[in-house]
């Protein structure tokens, strides 16, 4: 089982380079502005398995559903990046969505929102990923972990909507209203990338491919013996 998982960084303009033919890709989130806008995605996606996993924020499903997202693809399963019976799903789609089962909690921290939560969409999407297909490859790319933050540069290699691309996130409001918290990025880094080393863990015969941008990397994530760590520019 080869799964290739794509999430919305802006090393995600290099997924060509991944070059396993996959049993299921997983998209993460609002990837419906990067399918019309990254050189060849649509047809990269043309005739693959797809499994979303995507937050419950009102309205996120619009954009799928103005693209004829779930008609033009082969979309077999919605995710939610929420442990089942934390939330009730409102929007509007033609497809069941799937709740992240009790399977989970090892992995998960505890929450300041909810009683187990994963440090992001991406993460969640990993622990799914492994704990349900067990890949035997798993490649990731679009996975920068808000490292562009410290060059001043957006999170997502397409523009998001205005307000949601993480410089307000991440901006001190005592100093400067664009300044950078570096404490937090780094602490919010650290948990992410520690996540990702605890999935590697749990099946060591799984091969882990990274292609990311982020030079900030834990010693953990960097000595890993089955992730392959892969920068790109």
């Amino acid at each position: 089982m080869i799964v290739n998982m794509l999430l919305r960084g802006r090393s995600l303009r290099h997924f060509e380079q991944i070059k396993d033919k996959p049993d299921v890709v997983f998209l993460v989130n609002d990837m419906h502005r990067e399918i019309d806008h990254v050189d060849g995605l649509r047809d990269y996606l043309s005739n693959k398995e797809i499994n979303l996993v995507q937050s419950l924020v009102p309205g996120s499903e619009q954009g799928f559903l103005k693209t004829d997202f779930f008609n033009k693809f082969n979309v077999t399963r919605v995710v939610r990046p929420y442990l089942i019976g934390t939330r009730v799903d409102g929007l509007s789609i033609p497809i069941k969505s799937t709740f992240l089962g009790k399977n989970h909690i090892p992995f998960m921290s505890i929450g300041t929102k909810y009683t187990y939560e994963y440090p992001s969409t991406g993460i969640a999407a990993i622990g799914e990923a492994v704990l349900t297909y067990r890949p035997s490859v798993l490649n990731i790319i679009g996975l920068d972990f808000y490292d562009n933050l410290r060059q001043g540069k957006s999170s997502y290699l397409v523009p998001q909507f205005q307000g949601r691309d993480f410089n307000v996130d991440f901006s001190d409001k005592e100093q400067k209203g664009d300044s950078l918290q570096e404490d937090l990025l780094s602490d919010w880094q650290y948990q992410m990338q520690n996540s990702l080393c605890d999935f590697a863990e749990h099946i060591p015969s799984m091969k882990v491919n990274l292609w990311t941008l982020c030079t900030e990397l834990i010693d953990r994530l960097k000595t890993q013996e089955n992730i392959t760590i892969k920068e790109v520019e």
